[in-house]
């Protein structure tokens, strides 16, 4: 993969600590659904990821799946609606089987007051917080406070709910890049997760500016081991991404 840096720039002082979003009025903001498919590898297999937003009367479901014959079969759920630029859980799933068998879930109760967390067939429960997120819906509060920035804002604090803890995460803005990939050169913004030992674990992201902000690629390095998922095909809105040198 080729990487070309438009716009390098260093860090600057921080402009945004809370997952809230400027430039737009909150209640105008709407997630755009998609569906996309990524190439990965698992257990040294490589796997195909389908990824699908849909929205109906105001309830969201993003669904993330994969199978790699009988050995692997991954399939994520989280189901939320956005109120005033803000994800509101409802429900999140995570199933792989196969070769390794693991569930996680996640219930956001409202009512009663609580998130439960379920982790290694252990459940925990949580006082309830409007702020705390599932694993996956995160990355679409990433993109909600991406489109309703003027600009993408230098630091980006979210918290996400994994099993008995309530994980506080930054994400740091490196800066724009155009990116090679399967549908063409893409103009991306590249974010860093901060990390207490980044010599060993590093997390980044890269997301496709003029496409609504939907992930082109992760990485993710640990204890020298590297995982990567990329994109290959997707439309936004029925509409085919596609780089300025593919014809849509």
């Amino acid at each position: 993969m080729g990487l070309k840096r438009l716009t390098p720039r260093l860090l600057l002082p921080l402009v945004l600590l809370a997952p809230l979003a400027s430039g737009a009025s909150d209640g105008d903001l709407a997630l755009p659904t998609y569906i996309a498919e990524y190439k990965t590898q698992v257990g040294g297999m490589q796997v195909t990821l389908t990824r699908t937003l849909t929205e109906k009367k105001g309830q969201y479901q993003l669904n993330q799946s994969g199978r790699k014959t009988f050995l692997i079969k991954l399939s994520e759920d989280a189901n939320f609606t956005v109120k005033e630029g803000r994800i509101i859980g409802d429900h999140f799933v995570y199933q792989l089987s196969g070769v390794t068998n693991r569930r996680r879930e996640v219930i956001f109760d409202k009512s009663a007051g609580v998130i439960r967390s379920l982790r290694k067939k252990k459940w925990t429960e949580h006082p309830w917080a409007d702020d705390v997120l599932d694993r996956l819906s995160l990355q679409e509060q990433f993109r909600l406070i991406l489109l309703g920035a003027d600009t993408p804002p230098d630091l980006v604090a979210l918290s996400v709910v994994d099993g008995d803890r309530i994980k506080p995460k930054q994400f740091e803005l490196v800066g724009t890049v155009l990116i090679d990939t399967d549908v063409g050169q893409l103009n991306t913004v590249h974010y860093r997760e901060r990390r207490d030992d980044p010599e060993k674990r590093r997390s980044d992201t890269w997301l496709a500016i003029d496409h609504t902000f939907l992930m082109v690629r992760t990485e993710h390095v640990e204890d020298g081991s590297t995982t990567v998922i990329e994109l290959v095909s997707g439309a936004v809105e029925d509409q085919p991404i596609t780089g300025p040198d593919i014809a849509p």
